[in-house]
């Protein structure tokens, strides 16, 4: 895969708090939490912002998702829910308090927009097994 760089300023997760160190106003660190947990388990709701995701974030899109030495799983789960209620990455702990068949659901999901964004771009689908994190022993 051709990874595509853009730097920050070009990202659109950027100025949608991406990065931000606190909740959205209302709302505790906690309820940020729960927020990412009960998001990620209401399916319908995470594709519709999975969709918005890969249509409209282009540069940021471009950027992780061409980056396969990262968790771009987990980037999606995030830049989902931050441009459906800004809630930061820094809340992606929510992800933890699934159980586990609702993890592998809500990766599943994520797993089925990334290939949509790869065809949509030309590039080849893509197996879980091939998106999984990449720990420092298996990145040499």
């Amino acid at each position: 895969m051709k990874r595509i760089y853009r730097t920050w300023d070009k990202w659109e997760c950027y100025p949608a708090g991406f990065y931000e160190n606190h909740p959205p106003k209302n709302m505790t660190n906690e309820e940020a939490e729960e927020f990412y947990r009960s998001f990620l388990i209401n399916i319908p709701l995470f594709e519709e912002n999975l969709n918005r995701v890969i249509t409209k974030w282009k540069n940021s899109c471009e950027h992780y998702l061409t980056n396969d030495r990262m968790n771009r799983i987990a980037w999606l789960g995030q830049a989902s829910v931050c441009i459906y209620k800004g809630v930061p990455s820094r809340f992606r702990g929510g992800y933890n308090l699934l159980t586990d068949e609702q993890k592998k659901r809500a990766d599943e999901t994520a797993l089925k927009y990334m290939n949509i964004w790869f065809k949509r771009n030309g590039y080849p689908k893509l197996f879980m097994n091939e998106v999984q994190s990449k720990t420092e022993a298996n990145l040499y």
